[in-house]
């Protein structure tokens, strides 16, 4: 009896996709870096700015100092954020990248609510205290306040200026400490109010004193207030 035997048909050897995919996928890497970096596809070629209005475009260019030509990746939008928060008339900036050519500014700018008197001249003050840009001669309606600009003392001074009624006719606010505020109205009363604390209360408490005919005012404790005629 005869058999007949066949060579065994041998396995095929299926060879991995996985190198395939790994040259994929760095080739894509790397065009993509190119085309972000290296290509003049994505390049910063101008800059847009919205929300100002005291300063001006040539202002906030001049400080985000963006280099216009460079790829927009390359541009580090945070320190251009910090460039332009270290200006006194911004209280915040975001910068974003407007793709594929322009750097997105927006600011927010400080409101001035009164000034303050200082060697160099006049300091623009906002609701925090904070100094928000210098000026030659104080704006009109805006109350000179003897305190020292991004300090507690001019904070107390803001605090107690918040609170204090138009009816009053402020003349003067003064504060040496943030514990020493004094107000003078027009029609000669000083009102002490100590620190800015409990503002809207010592208001109250002052208001009702002036009513009486007292001249001289202490609300530091208004609980217990002190006054001369």
């Amino acid at each position: 009896m005869s058999q007949t035997v066949r060579p065994a048909t041998p396995k095929r050897i299926r060879k991995s996709k996985l190198p395939w995919l790994i040259w994929l996928l760095l080739v894509a890497v790397l065009a993509t870096w190119w085309s972000l970096y290296q290509s003049k596809w994505f390049t910063a070629q101008e800059v847009t700015i919205t929300g100002n209005s005291r300063l001006t475009v040539e202002q906030i260019t001049a400080a985000a100092a963006i280099p216009i030509g460079n790829s927009l990746m390359s541009i580090n939008t945070g320190s251009v954020t910090n460039q332009l928060t270290a200006l006194p008339e911004v209280k915040s900036a975001t910068v974003e990248r407007g793709w594929p050519h322009a750097i997105v500014i927006t600011v927010t700018e400080r409101t001035p609510i009164a000034v303050a008197a200082t060697a160099a001249g006049y300091n623009l003050i906002d609701s925090e205290g904070a100094n928000a840009g210098v000026v030659a001669a104080p704006p009109a309606k805006l109350l000179v306040i003897s305190a020292q600009p991004d300090s507690p003392a001019m904070t107390s001074a803001i605090q107690a200026l918040a609170a204090i009624p138009a009816k009053w006719k402020l003349a003067g606010l003064s504060a040496v400490t943030q514990d020493s505020v004094v107000a003078t109205l027009g029609n000669g009363v000083v009102i002490t109010f100590g620190s800015g604390e409990r503002a809207s209360d010592k208001v109250d408490v002052a208001q009702a004193l002036m009513e009486k005919g007292y001249k001289v005012i202490n609300v530091s404790a208004p609980d217990a207030p002190t006054v001369l005629p």
